[in-house]
């Protein structure tokens, strides 16, 4: 059903190339975090509270539930879907982007303020799954206030909630799935519930139209998500504003969706004076400029910069030269120009050409948004991102691994991340994430494409330019998702020739399992549409076809003209124990050595410099059979060349390291 869809890079979707049950694995129970649209801020201004509820379990007789299976002759008729009371995540087939495992057990909790005591959630692909769901239903439920809110006295009324939602619409579906709020002023009249467009949200109580209907996340596609949990605001004044009876309705509307979740709720006065970062943020103003986000800039490819977000004005007066303050590591960098922003309007700061100037190492990103007058509430100003620059790998992933790919071990794929070169290189190797679990022996190989190919992302080898020799995997060179992202162990397949890029070249770095046993890859942060891509049978009824995904895999260039190949089992010659290579080699700030043992034995292990001298010694005792590692701290030792002595029961092996 959902996740990956038919490439056609830069277009559309085409109607009906969904894909069917493949999903990633969250790892952890909060790795699906920042999306594309949600940015989650805290409320810190003063402000005071008209109404509050935390959706307690225990007082579900708050609400009154309801939905649209009575209404004669509308799509929905009979389709009896629900909102609910709950202490649960998600539980349908297709909850892995939740954190979930997609065999019936719950996803992640909502991470929202009170979730302890619960919240309430409508679970659209559980019902789709229970319900022999027909791809032609639409789904229309809601639940509401049971008492009125009281809002005299209060002319500018905005309501806010912390929410867990991803959008499924296909595109097939003519935009049929919507979350909206609903205001009633008598818990009578409402919005005509036969209708779900904002633009007909209305009721008129004598005197005219009011607007009474609210789009939650306007503008989603196939496959956006919130944060866990993100907060949303909406300015419900023309409905709500200075009235006795205030009934607030949250409706769901939809074909078979994933699900949306709600809690802590509250309705207060809306601030006169209030900027916050909207839905959009990024260190390469993607939207305009088509820039990658990558995680990982080589040094060669580096560029200026240009930052920007969007700001939104939900105070009710004008917010006169709203700007974005950059920066970088703790150090101020520069400012936006300034804008002015209207009353319930947005606007995007930019602050252009900014360049990396310190070499290797983290950057972290902040942005805060500030405006002539004091902001009321400065805890929802704030954003932050982050990316490393690197001597010699250039990555689209952040090396933050939120989950697997794909979810079946056994499928066979390719994952390929299109990288645009900006400084002339060569290419020497392609590194990727395994994933613990993955099969000891089995054969991989790693391509590099030509993305400017007619055929790239249409045939499955389309603008093939290089590949890898074909490598038996070595198990223990994986990664279980637990490591920081200094410590993750890359596997590196090099190419059977180097090859030279310029600037301007745009190409593809392609990862291929050809299936049978089991061999997953790790997903890092989300990625924009059509910008990453998998080969496979991940289309409906199992077809083969290129579909792009929204989670990066972790599979990177390597630019390196000392990449060795990881180690492969069947290059190992057999005998009591195995000394492997040293990984990075050279390496510059740790170097991770693997052996395996026969049988338990007593080993000891030391390295010398090429004059003899003992730098470093370690009696590991009495060890296991089975794979084992270390891991040399090297960032202090002299550059140039070491030898490593591994000491079996007597018996001894001795290669080679570099140090940079």
């Amino acid at each position: 059903m959902k996740q990956f869809y038919l490439s056609a890079l830069a277009l559309a979707v085409a109607a009906g190339a969904t894909a069917q049950g493949i999903l990633p694995v969250a790892h952890q129970k909060d790795a699906q975090a920042r999306r594309v649209e949600g940015v989650t801020t805290q409320q810190t201004g003063d402000r005071e509270i008209i109404y509050s509820n935390d959706c307690n379990v225990d007082n579900c007789g708050d609400w009154v539930f309801g939905n649209g299976s009575d209404i004669a002759g509308a799509p929905w008729e009979g389709i009896d879907i629900n909102f609910m009371c709950t202490t649960e995540g998600p539980i349908g087939p297709y909850n892995q982007w939740a954190g979930g495992s997609g065999d019936g057990t719950a996803a992640s909790d909502l991470n929202s303020t009170t979730s302890d005591n619960g919240w309430i959630i409508v679970d659209s692909d559980e019902f789709g799954q229970e319900s022999n769901y027909s791809a032609a239903w639409v789904e229309n439920a809601w639940f509401q206030n049971a008492e009125a809110i009281d809002c005299s006295g209060h002319p500018y009324v905005t309501i806010s909630f912390e929410t867990r939602y991803r959008c499924w619409d296909n595109g097939a579906s003519d935009d049929s799935e919507k979350c909206l709020v609903e205001v009633s002023r008598d818990g009578v009249n409402w919005p005509d519930v036969a209708t779900s467009d904002e633009a007909s949200g209305t009721v008129d109580y004598g005197d005219g139209p009011v607007q009474s209907r609210w789009e939650v996340f306007p503008g989603f596609a196939t496959s956006d998500q919130t944060d866990n949990p993100s907060i949303v605001e909406l300015d419900i004044t023309e409905a709500a504003g200075d009235q006795g009876m205030v009934y607030v309705r949250f409706r769901w509307v939809g074909t078979w969706g994933y699900s949306w979740e709600i809690d802590d709720i509250q309705i207060y006065d809306t601030p006169a004076y209030d900027v916050r970062v909207d839905n959009y943020v990024s260190y390469t103003d993607f939207e305009t400029t088509g820039i990658y986000e990558n995680g990982a800039w080589a040094e060669s490819q580096l560029i200026g910069l240009d930052l920007a977000v969007k700001a939104a004005n939900p105070g009710y007066q004008d917010a006169t030269g709203t700007h974005m303050n950059i920066a970088v590591n703790g150090t101020d960098v520069g400012m936006s120009d300034a804008l002015t922003i209207a009353y319930g309007e947005t606007d995007t700061l930019r602050y252009l050409g900014w360049t990396p100037a310190d070499g290797p190492g983290n950057y972290e990103i902040t942005y805060t948004l500030a405006m002539d007058s004091t902001d009321e509430n400065e805890g929802n100003n704030v954003a932050v991102q982050s990316f490393e620059v690197t001597t010699l790998q250039y990555g689209r992933d952040d090396a933050t691994m939120t989950g697997l790919f794909p979810s079946d071990g056994a499928d066979d794929f390719i994952a390929c991340n299109p990288y645009d070169i900006w400084g002339d290189a060569t290419i020497y190797a392609i590194d990727v994430a395994v994933a613990s679990g993955s099969e000891e022996g089995t054969p991989v190989i790693a391509h590099l494409f030509d993305g400017t190919d007619a055929t790239f992302l249409d045939a499955q080898y389309g603008g093939l330019m290089v590949s890898s020799a074909e490598l038996d995997l070595a198990a223990s060179y994986s990664n279980d998702g637990s490591e920081a992202p200094g410590d993750i162990v890359w596997y590196t397949l090099v190419l059977e020739e180097p090859y030279e890029v310029a600037a301007g070249d745009f190409i593809g770095a392609g990862f291929e399992h050809y299936g049978g046993s089991n061999v997953q890859i790790w997903e890092s942060k989300y990625t924009q549409d059509q910008t990453s891509f998998v080969y496979g049978p991940f289309g409906s009824g199992g077809a083969y076809a290129w579909y792009y995904t929204n989670e990066v895999p972790m599979v990177r260039l390597n630019l390196d003209p000392a990449a060795t190949n990881t180690v492969s089992v069947e290059s190992v010659d057999a005998q009591d124990f195995r000394l492997f290579q040293s990984f990075p080699n050279p390496a510059s700030d740790n170097a991770r050595i693997q052996y395996s043992l026969e049988h338990n034995a007593d080993v000891t292990f030391e390295v010398r410099d090429l004059t003899g001298k003992l730098v470093f010694a370690e009696d590991r005792g009495t060890q296991p059979a089975g794979y084992h590692s270390l891991t040399l701290d090297v960032s202090n030792w002299a550059a140039g060349m070491y030898t490593y002595t591994l000491s079996v029961d007597g018996a001894r092996d001795t290669k080679r390291l570099s140090v940079q």
